[in-house]
């Protein structure tokens, strides 16, 4: 009963799990090619870049990387802040330059919502 068979040393049937997945073989990886070329989601080679149009094609690259501008609308309070979250922002390749908009966005939404708190902070750092 612990799932061997005790004349032989053989495994019993329970002793496998019951969802085993099958291994791979060379047909269900050539059944995944075809399925990926009729989806047209292989690449073609030699590979032409301007056959491959992407999301961004139309937005410059200054739009990505240039993103100081926005610093300007913040509390002067938290420029420092901004500048770390900025800078992130600009070497990140891998949000859209909408989606780094939206970041910024919502950061100046916050400090505008909650401009009471950084008031008192600019208070005490002036004290100080």
């Amino acid at each position: 009963s612990s799932g061997i068979n005790a004349e032989y040393g053989i495994p019993d049937s329970s002793y496998f799990s019951e969802d085993v997945t099958p291994t791979k073989c060379q047909y269900t990886n050539e059944l995944q090619a075809r399925d990926l070329k009729s989806e047209d989601k292989l690449l073609k080679f030699p590979i032409n870049n301007e056959d491959v149009v992407w999301e961004e094609s139309h937005i410059p690259f200054t739009d990505h990387i240039f993103l100081n501008k926005y610093l300007v609308l913040f509390p002067p309070v938290t420029h420092r802040f901004m500048e770390t979250v900025i800078s992130a922002l600009q070497n990140n390749p891998d949000l859209t330059a909408d989606k780094k908009k939206q970041i910024i966005w919502s950061y100046l939404n916050y400090f505008n919502y909650h401009s009471e708190l950084l008031e008192e902070d600019e208070e005490e750092i002036l004290k100080i």
